[in-house]
């Protein structure tokens, strides 16, 4: 396919503006939706699959008008892409959207991750957590709950400019007509822009086995000479020199058991340490609820609204919320996500 392309991009719930603004700058027309963001462009599932870090799937928009025309659109597609071809047809009030599957697997899968240990945060979700708080490679970065490294990892290759699906293949590269040369100079492109970390990007753990795979994970997705790991409880977790970013997943559920407690004073040793260090004071959306403290005001959860449950592929299941936080230096932005965010896990979008 060639021309002009009109595509919905899934996302995690509250993520929806974020996704948006990536896709606007990588040189698509988009805007957000429940869900996701709706874009248009040349080229645009391709640009899509291979280079937005946040969405979780991509689908091509095949129809979008009269409810009364999906059913002759339908017909049209699985002449074209074949009877078993994945289409998601959604329906509301008099109209009718018809979208094709053009990821194939799901988007988070970057092709790098070995194994993965108890509980791991998904590398669009933690691409999202870091594109919210502003981060863009050019300031230090610490995850001092590293587990098995996909917040560094994703920190990494976004400092690197590395693009999420460079490693893997796409179903839209198997359709009828699909221009293997024109997806072939969009990967040179992409590759072309890449460019070594320019800040340092830290990542510790105190259990010894998560950071090794943390390393494995780094070695496999040939990111490890951006990362220094380090096992280490995070009250004496190093900060990288200058004023950077903190930024964590905490441990929770089976990741925690009964530490709950100490798991968070060495957070906030570590975060007091940042401060007198000369960064800035940082907040931390939501860690006084977590901690089992009264909340106060500049830790107020970020809460994204619930996104439309309907469509037949997006992030995965619903799941329970978990305290998920960014931390960074709040001169850096005076409102905003640019001074924390708190986001929950994957929900499903709109097909």
């Amino acid at each position: 396919m060639s021309g002009d392309e009109r595509i919905f991009a899934a996302c995690a719930p509250g993520l929806e503006e974020i996704l948006a603004a990536e896709l606007g700058a990588l040189g698509l027309s988009a805007r957000p939706v429940p869900g996701g963001a709706e874009a248009s462009g040349r080229g645009a599932v391709a640009l899509a699959c291979l280079a937005a870090r946040v969405s979780d799937a991509v689908a091509l928009r095949l129809f979008d008008g009269p409810a009364r025309g999906v059913e002759a659109a339908l017909a049209s597609a699985r002449k074209t892409y074949g009877p078993g071809a994945p289409l998601a047809v959604r329906r509301e009030g008099g109209r009718a959207t018809l979208s094709l599957d053009a990821a194939g697997s799901p988007l988070y899968k970057r092709g790098w991750r070995a194994r993965t240990g108890a509980a791991p945060l998904r590398e669009t979700l933690a691409a999202g957590m870091l594109l919210a708080a502003g981060y863009d490679g050019s300031e230090p970065l610490l995850d001092p709950m590293c587990g098995s490294g996909t917040l560094a990892l994703e920190a990494a290759a976004l400092a690197s400019r590395r693009a999420p699906g460079r490693s893997r293949s796409f179903a839209f590269e198997r359709w009828p007509g699909h221009d293997a040369a024109a997806t072939a100079a969009l990967r040179a492109r992409l590759a072309a822009r890449e460019r070594p970390a320019p800040a340092p990007i830290h990542a510790s753990d105190r259990n010894g086995g998560a950071l090794r795979l943390a390393q494995k994970n780094a070695a496999e997705g040939d990111l490890g000479p951006s990362i220094r790991f380090e096992r280490c409880d995070a009250a004496t977790a190093q900060l990288p020199a200058g004023r950077g970013l903190v930024v964590v997943n905490p441990p929770y559920g089976v990741r925690l058991g009964e530490e709950v407690s100490a798991s968070w004073k060495a957070l906030a040793q570590l975060l007091e340490r940042s401060r007198a260090a000369g960064w800035a004071r940082p907040r931390v959306p939501g860690a006084c609820e977590t901690a089992g403290s009264p909340a106060c005001s500049s830790c107020t959860p970020h809460e994204g609204s619930p996104a439309p449950q309907e469509s037949r592929r997006a992030s995965g299941p619903t799941r329970t919320r978990r305290p998920i936080i960014s931390v960074t230096c709040s001169s850096a932005s005076a409102s905003g996500l640019r001074s924390g965010t708190c986001s929950s896990p994957p929900g499903r979008g709109r097909a």
